[in-house]
């Protein structure tokens, strides 16, 4: 099974990563949680704009909606963290990935 490593730059430039090799159902800011990384979030619903970021590599192994309903407009390009997961899809072969998000706020 594959390895996803995410990449999220923050607003001051500072870069973490963390890992997942599984399509647990968790989003990515509650999974940033688990390895001790805080990303920006407010509502945790999908509502506001706190947690928004754009995706600059591997967009299409992000699920914009997995744990919950996308409230707001967002660019095609961004995703709400709050509510956006790594899909299944992106453990499918054994091919690595590498999932790059700049925050936005």
């Amino acid at each position: 099974m594959a390895l996803v490593e995410i990449y999220v730059t923050d607003i001051d430039w500072k870069q973490h990563c963390f890992t997942m090799d599984s399509d647990a159902p968790v989003s990515i800011v509650d999974l940033a949680e688990e390895h001790g990384i805080e990303l920006p979030y407010s509502c945790r619903s999908g509502a506001c704009f706190s947690c928004c970021g754009r995706v600059t590599e591997w967009q299409e192994y992000i699920d914009p909606n997995k744990t919950g309903e996308q409230l707001i407009d967002v660019d095609a390009d961004e995703t709400l963290c709050c509510i956006s997961w790594v899909c299944s899809s992106a453990f499918q072969d054994d091919t690595n990935k590498t999932i790059r998000i700049e925050m936005l706020n």
